[in-house]
């Protein structure tokens, strides 16, 4: 990883504070070689990234934050090769998210655009907030203005570019470009515990489904992989 402009600011906002708790370009879902294209820019005095608690990411990503604030909750994950960049404003990714590989979060379309039937000028930038325990599918497309409940899921390929807080406390799966509801009810398993047992039930056969009582998932077990 390469760090240059580093002309803001880094805030770790923890009660337990450790060695190796903040991993940068480390190969951690084995998707991919470094190709030493994965860099970190802060290019200003008013551009900050907060991390508030344990944080990994993967090799080969891109993450510039110009005169705005990219905060990390804890126990976030971001996939190889994919690229955050805030442009001012915010972007907020909450505890326990995993976005993957080959993903764009970019809350800003760096251009302004003029409406001559309003005669009025459009912001090019938009906050972004991610809620806690998301699951961003690979080469998924996350735009200013997204925001999104705890728990959902997104499926690869999709593009966010609104407000789907309609769908709190509904475990939805979002899909598509852009993304709609596509079923509700679903919930990412987080800890390795489960799915070890989970595995267990697939074991020797090729269903695509198995009936069996809900194993109490605790996403705070992903800290194994940390």
């Amino acid at each position: 990883m390469h760090f240059f402009m580093l002309n803001g600011n880094v805030d770790i906002k923890s009660d337990k504070l450790k060695r190796g708790m903040i991993k940068i370009g480390i190969n951690g879902d084995s998707f991919s070689l470094s190709d030493g294209s994965g860099y970190i820019q802060i290019s200003s005095k008013k551009s900050r990234i907060i991390f508030e608690g344990p944080c990994r990411i993967a090799l080969n990503s891109k993450i510039r934050v110009v005169n705005g604030i990219l905060k990390f909750g804890p126990y976030t994950r971001i996939g190889s090769g994919t690229k955050i960049i805030c442009n001012g404003g915010k972007i907020s990714v909450g505890a326990h998210t995993g976005i993957t590989f080959a993903c764009t979060v970019m809350n800003s379309s760096f251009h302004y655009i003029y409406d001559s039937e309003k005669c009025q000028y459009n912001n090019r930038t938009k906050n972004i907030t991610i809620g806690q325990r998301n699951w961003i599918g690979n080469q998924t497309t996350i735009l200013g203005g997204t925001i999104t409940s705890d728990d959902t899921i997104v499926g690869s390929g999709s593009l966010l570019n609104s407000s789907y807080l309609k769908y709190a406390e509904k475990n939805v799966l979002l899909a598509g470009r852009p993304a709609k509801a596509v079923k509700f009810g679903l919930k990412r398993v987080f800890s390795p515990k489960i799915e070890v047992k989970v595995s267990e039930l697939f074991k020797n056969n090729d269903l695509e489904f198995i009936s069996s009582p809900e194993f109490i998932d605790n996403p705070e077990d992903i800290i194994i992989e940390m």
